[in-house]
């Protein structure tokens, strides 16, 4: 009885190798495939998506287990998640030179859908948003009218942002938007820019102004 028990719960040492391999490969090809759809996926989640991403998870989990899912397969896939998570936390936190951008290396960043009132319908269309879904974000963010949006972002994890005219925008704000010195003199045009000298506040521990890329700086070395 108990070899028929271990055949349930335990793993043999190559089982437990297959495991890790399979949760190592999965866990970046997974990862590359929400770094590249994900934004679209749950910008605006339909019955279709949430299907897509519900067998995708289904996939995920089943090609980690190996070929018999037990208890100990179970753990060792998860510890080797927890493992890869700890190594990556860890590698973020060190001052590594930044990867060369791939093309489409864009993705997985904040897109601009309004600015000063203006809807960029290219940008609905492109990540299958409509205009309904704008002015649900619109709403909670108590706008009544078009002219109240000073700007509108999609932002990485699909939700949308909403900054109201009336209250300068810094350009700071703008880090991490695709085109942002192109945005950022659009919000100087129409009055949104902050342009008051840097409060004491902002300032880096030398008293100089922070160590934080300006837009324009962040895109061009793109």
């Amino acid at each position: 009885m108990s070899t028929d028990l271990w055949y349930y719960l335990g793993i043999t040492p190559a089982g437990a190798l297959a495991v890790l391999i399979s949760t190592v490969t999965v866990y970046f090809v997974f990862g590359a495939v929400l770094r590249l759809w994900g934004q679209r996926l749950w910008s605006s989640p339909r019955s279709l998506d949430l299907a897509v991403v519900t067998v995708l998870g289904a996939i995920v989990g089943r090609a980690t287990m190996g070929h018999v899912p037990t208890l100990a397969g179970g753990l060792v896939a998860l510890g080797t998640l927890a493992g890869l998570e700890l190594v990556f936390r860890g590698l973020r936190r060190l001052p590594l030179p930044p990867l060369p951008q791939l093309p489409g290396g864009q993705r997985g960043r904040a897109v601009v859908l309004a600015v000063d009132g203006r809807v960029r319908t290219d940008s609905l269309t492109h990540y299958g948003l409509t205009m309904p879904v704008l002015w649900s974000s619109m709403r909670q963010a108590g706008i009544s009218h078009p002219s109240q949006v000073a700007l509108a972002v999609l932002e990485p994890n699909g939700r949308i942002s909403v900054l109201r005219a009336g209250q300068p925008i810094h350009p700071r704000a703008l880090m991490g938007i695709k085109g942002a010195h192109v945005v950022q003199e659009q919000l100087r045009e129409a009055g949104h820019l902050h342009t008051a000298p840097l409060h004491p506040d902002d300032a880096g521990p030398s008293g100089g102004s922070a160590p934080v890329a300006s837009p324009t700086q962040e895109t061009s070395k793109e």
